[in-house]
C-alpha cells in the first residue's frame, strides 16, 4: 500500500513538474527510480498514464482523469491527518483562489490579513477575468461573475452583484433612456462592439443602441475612464462605491441598472472541498455581507 501511494505521489509530481528529470530533482532521487515507479503504477493499473518521448512528456486522457482523482484522494487523506493534529486544519496548507480583477482588489487586503494571521496557510491569488481551467491550472476555487452558474463545475452563489450607470460629475446630465444614444459610452471589451445596452427597471427592460468610444478588459481601466469624464458606463456598485463617496462619479438614470449578475464560488470537483478552502470562502462571504449592509 505504501509503495503504491509513493508511486501515485511520484506520478502527481511528474505531472506537475512536466518532466521526469524535474520530478527527480524535486524528490532527490535518480530519474531512473522515478521512471520505474511510473512504469510499475501503469502496469498495475493496466493503462498508460504518460506519453513519453526523448524530448517531452504528456498526460494521456486516462492520465488526466487519474491525476484529477488522485489529487482529490491525497487531499482528503492529508485533510484527515491534519484533523488529528493540534493545529487548526482550516488554516493549514495551500489554497489557490482565482478572483475577478475588480472585486479581487476589494478582497485582496482582507485575504492578505488572513495570510498574515495564519502562517500555516499558503495562499496563491490570481486576479483574472479569464475563465481558467480549474483542474489543469490547479485552482481550488474560482470566484466568477455570471448570470447563471457555469455548467461544467460545481458552483455555489455567494452574492448578487448589481451594476449601475455612472459618469464623472461634469458630464452632461441625462434625464431619459432615449438620451443615452447621443452620448459617448464606456464598455467592457468582452461585449460585442455593436451589442445594445440592456437596462432593467422596476417594471420594464429596454435595449438601447449606444455609441461606444472606449473599451477595456479590466474593471480598473473602465473605472478610470469613467472618472476621466469621457463617457457614461456601467460599473458594479461595490467597485464604484469609493469613487461615488469621494465625488469622482455620479449616478446616471438611477432608476435603471444593467441585468444583475451573481458571484459564484466555483470548485473543480464537489466530491471533496478541503476545509481550508471552505474557510477562505467564508471570509469572502462575511466581507460580502458587510458590503451589502
Amino acid at each position: 500500500m505504501n509503495n503504491k501511494l509513493n508511486a501515485i505521489a511520484t506520478f502527481l509530481r511528474v505531472a506537475e513538474a512536466g518532466s521526469f528529470s524535474a520530478a527527480a530533482r524535486q524528490s532527490g532521487v535518480k530519474q531512473s527510480a522515478v521512471s520505474q515507479q511510473i512504469a510499475a503504477l501503469e502496469e498495475e493499473l493496466g493503462v498508460v498514464l504518460l506519453h513519453r518521448t526523448t524530448r517531452a512528456m504528456a498526460l494521456t486522457e486516462q492520465g488526466k482523469i487519474y491525476r484529477r482523482d488522485m489529487t482529490l484522494l491525497l487531499e482528503a487523506m492529508q485533510e484527515a491527518e491534519r484533523r488529528l493534529a493540534p493545529a487548526d486544519p482550516q488554516w493549514q496548507g495551500k489554497v489557490h483562489v482565482q478572483l475577478p480583477s475588480g472585486l479581487g482588489q476589494i478582497f485582496l487586503p482582507h485575504l492578505l490579513a488572513l495570510q498574515h494571521r495564519n502562517a500555516g496557510l499558503q495562499l496563491t491569488l490570481s486576479l483574472d477575468d479569464r475563465l481558467a481551467d480549474l483542474v489543469v491550472e490547479g485552482v481550488d476555487v474560482a470566484l466568477r461573475l455570471s448570470h447563471e452558474p457555469p455548467p461544467s463545475h460545481a458552483a455555489r452563489p455567494l452574492a448578487r452583484i448589481e451594476t449601475a450607470l455612472y459618469a464623472a460629475p461634469g458630464f452632461t446630465p441625462i434625464h431619459s433612456v432615449d438620451e443615452l444614444a447621443a452620448h459617448p459610452h464606456v464598455r467592457f471589451s468582452g461585449i460585442a462592439q455593436d451589442a445594445p445596452l440592456r437596462l432593467v427597471a422596476a417594471d420594464e427592460t429596454v435595449d438601447v443602441k449606444v455609441n461606444t468610444i472606449f473599451r477595456a478588459n479590466t474593471s480598473a481601466a473602465l473605472l478610470l475612464a469613467l472618472e476621466s469624464g469621457i463617457g457614461i458606463g456601467g460599473m458594479q456598485r461595490p467597485l464604484a462605491a469609493e469613487a461615488l463617496k469621494a465625488g469622482r462619479l455620479v449616478p446616471v438614470l438611477p432608476a435603471y441598472r444593467l441585468p444583475d449578475r451573481f458571484l459564484y464560488a466555483v470548485y473543480p470537483d464537489a466530491r471533496f472541498i478541503p476545509q481550508r478552502v471552505r474557510s477562505v470562502i467564508s471570509v469572502v462571504e462575511r466581507l460580502l455581507l458587510e458590503m451589502s449592509d
